[in-house]
Formats: structure tokens, C-alpha cells, sequence
């Protein structure tokens, strides 16, 4: 993965967490639910400019749908790293400076929005153990048993 290409594009740095999860999962789904937006390489710069681009958190924006929280470049603003199959949205807040301390910060689809003061990987821990619920997703997810598509899985 060619990082530096991708934030130079994203103009910011990304967590290391997100790095690491990045190179160690291609691709990343939790219970055919919750779907991390992994870069792949050689479309560093694509996932860059969706990443900078987000249409829906825009429109979210201009109709004052998003409780303060703007879209990145904005100071503070929100980038995109998950989404669920059922509407949810999952962002880094982007503040403070430090990219590892940013807090995670999610769009419910029943229009809630809710911030986790931890990183995606510690985010993602909570939610798979259930010591993170987030209002709005479903109370059965992930499931007791829960099936993770990843890196053995990979599909192209």
C-alpha cells in the first residue's frame, strides 16, 4: 500500500491503527453487515478522492442534518472508513491533530449520530465483544456466532 500517495491525495495522514488493518485485511465484512472501506493498492488515490468526496455526508450538510459535525477538509471534519448494509455510516472525526487519536463517529440509519472516543481497530473490538452498542444498529448483530470475511476470503 502506498500510503504516503493516498494521504497526500486525502491531504491528511490516517490513523496507524487503520494502517494496520488495512495491510493485514484486503478485505474486512463483519456478520455480512458491517463493511470496512479498505484501500487496495494501486487505487490509493481513487479510495483518497471517495474518501474527500463523500456526496451523501455533503447533502447530510447542506440540509443541517449532521448534529455540527462537517465534512472533511473542514477543520474537525468527518472521513468515511465503514459503512453497513443497513445504512449505517462510520467516520473518524478529524480532530485533534494526532490521526491516532481521532474518535470514531457514526451516522445511524435511523439518522442518530453517536461518537466513540477510541480508534476503528478498538471500535470494531467493542462492537464484535459487545462492549460497544450503537444506537440505532441491530441488538442482534453481531450475531453469537458471528461469520468474518477477511483475509482468507478475499475477493477481487
Amino acid at each position: 500500500m502506498d500510503w504516503g500517495a493516498l494521504e497526500a491525495v486525502l491531504g491528511t495522514a490516517l490513523p496507524s491503527d487503520f494502517h494496520a488493518l488495512a495491510e493485514a485485511y484486503p478485505v474486512l465484512v463483519i456478520d455480512n453487515l458491517l463493511s470496512v472501506s479498505v484501500p487496495r493498492p494501486g487505487t490509493e488515490a481513487l479510495w483518497a478522492s471517495e474518501a474527500r468526496e463523500d456526496e451523501i455526508l455533503q447533502d447530510l450538510y447542506e440540509m443541517g442534518d449532521t448534529e455540527g459535525y462537517v465534512p472533511f477538509p473542514q477543520p474537525g471534519g468527518l472521513i468515511s472508513w465503514a459503512s453497513s448494509y443497513a445504512g449505517d455510516s462510520f467516520y473518524w472525526k478529524t480532530s485533534p491533530a494526532d490521526p491516532d487519536a481521532w474518535p470514531v463517529v457514526v451516522r445511524g440509519d435511523n439518522g442518530n449520530w453517536s461518537e466513540f472516543p477510541v480508534g476503528a481497530v478498538e471500535f470494531l473490538t467493542g462492537v464484535y465483544r459487545r462492549t460497544i452498542h450503537v444506537p440505532g444498529m441491530p441488538r442482534d448483530f453481531p450475531s453469537d456466532y458471528p461469520q468474518v470475511l477477511g483475509l482468507s476470503d478475499r475477493i477481487d
